[in-house]
């Protein structure tokens, strides 16, 4: 999808209200900002993990204070997603999108004014996926039902945004878990093409039971 907000990190999208006050930064600024976002991969946990309180204590400390996230929250939980990369000492990739990252965290903590904001900033871009593929009606039910879903296992600890890595922007990762929900439905054989709209963009229509 189009992300065409997107090429900052979420510091200025979700919690784009956290203070209206500051100015965007200059083109250069930003491109010397991107750089150390996105600095070569290491295996050394300790070169990592300072790279990352770098970035995180520069453009995420205003998402931090509105979520009540520490450094060390974001730590654990970047630690918990490259344990198994740690223990095989193969290369860590950089967080490129250290603001939605924040914002995960906060939503694993169980924020709720996080949940609640990353909603607004999400689910346009999630219902005119589903739009893409499903009757409007079933869209707006399948849209719901995937963030319910994602909030779900995320408090439970399960799956949901605990596995959002913050390699890419938090709204492409959730429009990309609904289509991958939507596709497994369709391989299940509870979802199938109407072959009446090959040649345009593919709705699916909903086999058997609805979708609550």
């Amino acid at each position: 999808m189009n992300n065409d907000r997107h090429g900052e990190s979420c510091a200025r999208e979700v919690g784009a209200r956290v203070d209206e006050s500051d100015a965007r930064p200059t083109r250069g600024a930003h491109a010397r900002r991107t750089r150390g976002n996105h600095a070569n991969p290491t295996r050394d946990w300790e070169v990592y993990r300072e790279r990352l309180l770098r970035s995180f204590f520069r453009e995420a400390a205003p998402l931090a204070a509105r979520y009540r996230v520490s450094a060390d929250d974001v730590l654990e939980r970047a630690h918990a997603l490259a344990a198994t990369s740690i223990a095989q000492g193969t290369l860590l990739k950089p967080v490129a999108c250290i603001g939605d990252f924040t914002v995960a965290t906060a939503c694993c903590l169980g924020r709720a004014n996080a949940w609640n904001e990353l909603w607004v900033f999400a689910e346009p871009s999630m219902t005119r996926a589903a739009f893409s593929r499903l009757p409007e009606t079933l869209a707006l039910t399948w849209t719901r039902r995937t963030w319910t879903g994602i909030e779900r296992e995320s408090r439970a600890g399960t799956g949901g945004l605990v596995r959002f890595d913050g390699l890419r922007p938090i709204r492409l990762w959730l429009v990309e878990q609904l289509l991958a929900r939507l596709e497994e439905e369709r391989a299940a054989g509870r979802l199938e093409i109407r072959r009446d709209h090959i040649g345009r963009p593919l709705p699916l229509r909903l086999v058997g039971e609805l979708l609550a």
